[in-house]
């Protein structure tokens, strides 16, 4: 579906800290699976999305994605989500589009759409409208206010690069109460 991904060095994303996302904030290792990663203002602990594949190489059908945490504050441990976390808050639902295409949104926001798609070479990458504009996602950062058992949104804010100049993107989803 989309097959033009840019060159992008994710570890130097120039507009981390210009928004809401804390400059001190780590940027978890990547590795050929990296598609994009979740951060949110109540720790460092980072939420991992990676290509899930089988042990042929394909993508699982069922689950294209491994979701999981990286808990910087437990010495960098990697550990899954738990049940509600994934069911009402960073797992997701996904579809098939084509062989190596697959759209998909995460439980806690439905509205928008993210595409998983694989070039020819083989690489993954996840896409989204942002603005209007089709962009390669990176991360995104989640501020949400502490109240009792389920902490409230307010924003989100997007970060990539645009797929077609290759110039980041960044877009702020705001959250009424």
């Amino acid at each position: 579906m989309f097959h033009k991904a840019p060159e992008i060095d994710l570890q130097h994303h120039p507009l981390k800290g210009e928004h809401g996302l804390p400059e001190h904030y780590p940027t978890p290792p990547l590795n050929n699976n990296s598609l994009f990663y979740i951060q949110r203002n109540q720790n460092k602990n980072t939420v991992i999305y990676e290509l899930n594949r089988l042990h042929d190489g394909t993508i699982n059908r069922e689950f294209p994605m491994h979701v999981f945490w990286i808990r910087y504050s437990d010495k960098g441990e990697q550990k899954e989500l738990n049940y509600i976390q994934n069911k009402l808050a960073y797992g997701y639902h996904s579809r098939i589009i084509s062989k190596n295409c697959f759209e998909f949104h995460l439980a806690a926001y439905e509205k928008q759409k993210f595409y998983i798609d694989l070039n020819q070479k083989g690489e993954s990458f996840v896409f989204t409208k942002l603005d209007d504009r089709l962009c390669r996602v990176t991360n995104l950062y989640v501020y949400a206010e502490e109240l009792g058992v389920f902490p409230r949104v307010k924003y989100v804010e997007f970060y990539g690069f645009d797929v077609e100049t290759k110039i980041p993107a960044y877009s702020k989803s705001i959250f009424e109460v």
